[in-house]
């Protein structure tokens, strides 16, 4: 790949796994740069009437069904990377880990332009500061983050659903991860996640 063939598209999650233990996860999208137009045009296509962008918790079985199919054959790159630890309040930390590790597989993939979804302004500024920081210690200088809402960029959608796919496989509902499967390129925990 080289540095401006792909974008990548990220969102993240996070869900119980047990009485003690939570999982942060964040997912990205790696998207040809010259497909982007064509696959969020797709992507977009997905949403219903009047719906704002796709959000796994709020679909329907049958939409989920629906989308995981279009998506699986729509076929971005996927990527997902999660921290296991401890329940907490604010997990802020394992945002930091998961986006850490991230940024490392981008770089290895000659993936620089990454979108994560808007959260606050405070929060978005705390993500910058933080790949800042991590370009002092070494990260790849040229890789650069934005911040976009999820209702005015469907590719991140993309992340969304891989995402409520992993988590409903945590559950015991494979189905839709397994229908997402040969897009994920890369998929593992942080070094520093607790055992499960």
């Amino acid at each position: 790949m080289s540095s401006e063939s792909f974008r990548a598209f990220v969102d993240e999650s996070s869900a119980a796994r047990s009485v003690d233990r939570q999982e942060y996860l964040i997912g990205a999208a790696l998207v040809p740069v010259t497909a982007c137009d064509e696959v969020r045009a797709q992507v977009r296509a997905l949403a219903l009437p009047g719906q704002i962008k796709l959000h796994w918790t709020d679909e329907q079985e049958s939409r989920r069904r629906t989308i995981v199919k279009r998506l699986a054959e729509i076929a971005p790159m996927t990527v997902v990377v999660t921290h296991l630890s401890e329940r907490v309040k604010k997990n802020e930390r394992c945002r930091r880990k998961c986006l850490e590790a991230l940024y490392h597989e981008m770089v290895g993939m000659e993936i620089y332009d990454l979108t994560l979804e808007h959260r606050s302004d405070k929060q978005n500024a705390a993500d910058r500061a933080h790949i800042v920081s991590l370009q002092g210690q070494g990260l790849e200088r040229g890789i650069r983050i934005r911040h976009l809402r999820g209702g005015d960029e469907p590719l991140l959608w993309i992340a969304d659903i891989l995402l409520g796919a992993v988590n409903a496989a945590a559950m015991g509902e494979p189905r839709y991860l397994e229908a997402l499967q040969e897009t994920i390129v890369v998929q593992h925990r942080t070094a520093d996640s607790l055992m499960p």
